[in-house]
């Protein structure tokens, strides 16, 4: 169970780190918001809520910002 419980606190963790990078590369990048969106394969909107911690990225989003970010 203490592995289960360790292995969810890395992911968020892990996510957390990914969106903090992903905002910080929005707002030094020359590229629009909704480019930065579309190149990572989701709507402005979306990425608007990861950005703000009204929503989390799933595992698959989580892999495409990471893609996105080349980490």
């Amino acid at each position: 169970m203490v592995f289960e419980e360790r292995s969810k606190e890395e992911e968020v963790a892990r996510e957390r780190v990914l969106v903090a990078r992903l905002r910080q590369f929005v707002e030094d990048s020359d590229l629009s918001f909704y480019k930065i969106a579309s190149r990572i394969g989701t709507s402005g909107g979306i990425l608007s809520l990861w950005l703000s911690g009204t929503a989390r990225p799933r595992a698959e989003e989580l892999a495409a910002i990471a893609k996105f970010l080349q980490l």
